[in-house]
């Protein structure tokens, strides 16, 4: 599922019977088509233990009885096209800007700063994720100015950020300009809900392992 949501690629959902639910089948199992994974956080279970979910939003169309399911189309044959309709949080790019341009586009992360023809390029990275289920604030103790691959990584939980600002998962500290103050409970945030790596500080640790 993980994968799926990494790389983009669709999961299939089949539905079984006797689930307190409207789209459970009255008896056996129903095809209920392709989802997108759409992200991935840790939280705690029904069990208090904590557990993975995953945000699966259903790709239109609806397999009908007589309908052959297939496989999607290969890499070499001409892409299918349809009109998909998507709704998205409007970020405040005024702030966006202003993180960007008080690190100089500099990587909080590794310090890379990306020349292009246009000029410098940077993304902002949100700690407390601002899309649902998470909802976190868009604000700036919560941006962070990182390069392209960090962004991905951290979005990913495969790095986090300490309260010390010591890095999650590899080695180094997370670079703060006196101007730009970061939330700890946005770290914190982070570090609960989609950290893949615990308190290793520099070395892929397992939060299993971290526990013990």
């Amino acid at each position: 599922m993980a994968y799926s949501a990494q790389t983009g690629l669709p999961v299939r959902v089949v539905r079984g019977s006797g689930h307190d639910s409207y789209f459970s089948p009255a008896t056996g199992y129903s095809y209920d088509g392709l989802y997108a994974v759409e992200g991935f956080w840790r939280d705690k279970g029904r069990s208090g233990f904590k557990v993975w979910r995953f945000r699966l939003v259903k790709i239109p169309g609806k397999i009908v009885l007589g309908q052959t399911v297939a496989e999607e189309v290969a890499d070499y044959c001409v892409a299918l096209r349809r009109e998909v309709w998507a709704s998205r949080i409007v970020r405040d790019t005024t702030q966006a800007r202003e993180i960007k341009a008080l690190y100089d586009h500099r990587c909080q992360m590794c310090d890379t700063r990306l020349g292009c023809p246009a000029g410098p390029y940077s993304e902002v990275a949100h700690i407390w994720l601002l899309g649902a289920p998470h909802n976190g604030p868009d604000t700036v103790d919560n941006i962070l100015c990182l390069c392209p691959n960090h962004h991905v990584l951290f979005d990913h939980g495969a790095i986090s950020v300490a309260d010390d600002l010591a890095l999650i998962g590899e080695p180094g500290n997370l670079t703060v300009h006196r101007d730009h103050s970061i939330g700890e409970d946005h770290l914190l945030y982070h570090r609960q809900h989609l950290a893949v790596l615990s308190y290793g500080r520099g070395r892929a640790e397992s939060p299993a392992s971290a526990a013990t």
